[in-house]
């Protein structure tokens, strides 16, 4: 898995074959070469740009897949592995126009031949083909790992974009889940150019100042926040030309440690007012993703919550594997032709089954 934060490769081993439901082997992390994120971030700035570019691009990706492919399984025959599941680098996705289209660069094809291994991609085209946004497909997963018999739970992954999945109670009703607005893009994005870090580790930056209430109401005040789902982002929506405009608004010119204290408070608010918008039986909020380790976020949400706020490695997996492990979950069901869209959260005329199979030669 890579996604909208754009500092690497998540990848996981794992197999549905057993006790627990989902089990994790092995996990590992590859991060992305600084020319490689600088191209993948020109490619998503402007994607109509020169052919050859996103050729390069897809290549490199499909050799990092590789290489983060050869160190997971090693000792092992690729004969034992029964398939990759790669969701690639979304570089464009737009479910809301006349003809629907979700890019995710990488070459599945390639990627199996490199490997010998067969290789699940293009997850989103079959749901957005169905009228559905194509996104976002980790909510069925969270049903199956997280689902309890007790509580209703929200399961929010917060990467470069956060997304929550409601699962009720007993499976007493369809899982519903949506994009929600930023997670770490935003306060990433800042950090990197003030900090020259790629990110706000355990939101350290973000707790040595408090938030400013002026420009958070500002940035809480985007029409997106009062669409009702289903509702799906990529990263150029809520960009850093869209956050230098409400800073201008604000017309008060802010310390740098505010605005980063600032985002954190955004990610954790936003992701709050959709649940309590569209979700308003919520008893627990379970955390994955990179986010759920900013402490400034988790914090923000119990405050503004009331909730218990915990991660799901209090249900069994690191919330640093879950998103892999979900695009995994996903191969396996499309290599045994199994339907696993959820029209209840994309809004799909009907369930279908997702993703393309890459044989090698």
């Amino acid at each position: 898995m890579t996604g909208t934060s754009l500092d690497g490769v998540d990848a996981v081993l794992v197999s549905f074959a057993s006790e627990p439901r989902v089990r994790v082997i092995r996990s590992g992390f590859t991060p992305f070469s600084d020319n490689l994120r600088a191209q993948i971030s020109d490619l998503m700035r402007d994607p109509r740009r020169e052919r050859s570019l996103a050729r390069q691009v897809d290549h490199a990706l499909s050799s990092l897949y590789c290489d983060a492919v050869v160190e997971l399984i090693e000792g092992r025959s690729v004969e034992e592995i029964r398939a990759i599941g790669c969701h690639g680098q979304t570089i464009l996705h737009q479910p809301a126009t006349d003809e629907p289209f979700s890019w995710q660069a990488g070459d599945g094809k390639r990627l199996a031949e490199l490997t010998g291994i067969a290789v699940v991609d293009d997850f989103r085209t079959a749901d957005m083909q169905h009228g559905g946004q194509g996104a976002p497909l980790a909510p069925a997963f969270h049903q199956y790992a997280f689902g309890s018999d007790t509580s209703s739970v929200a399961v929010v992954n917060i990467g470069g974009i956060a997304n929550v999945s409601y699962l009720a109670a007993g499976g007493g009703s369809p899982v519903t889940g949506f994009d929600t607005g930023p997670g770490n893009a935003l306060s990433d994005r800042w950090i990197e150019a003030h900090k020259a870090q790629p990110y706000d580790e355990n939101g350290a930056w973000a707790r040595s100042a408090q938030p400013n209430e002026i420009l958070l109401t500002e940035l809480l005040s985007d029409n997106y926040f009062q669409e009702a789902p289903p509702k799906s982002l990529d990263t150029r929506y809520f960009s850093m030309a869209w956050l230098q405009k409400r800073l201008a608004a604000n017309k008060v010119e802010l310390d740098p440690a505010v605005v980063q204290s600032t985002l954190a408070a955004f990610s954790a608010d936003s992701i709050w007012l959709g649940i309590s918008q569209w979700l308003p039986k919520v008893q627990q909020l379970v955390l994955c993703g990179g986010g759920a380790h900013n402490q400034a976020i988790a914090s923000r949400l119990v405050q503004v919550s009331g909730l218990e706020v915990s991660t799901t490695a209090q249900l069994g997996i690191s919330p640093d594997d879950v998103e892999a492990c979900a695009f995994a979950w996903l191969a396996e069901r499309r290599m045994n032709d199994i339907a696993a869209s959820q029209p209840s959260v994309t809004g799909a005329s009907r369930q279908v089954v997702l993703g393309s199979i890459n044989y090698p030669d």
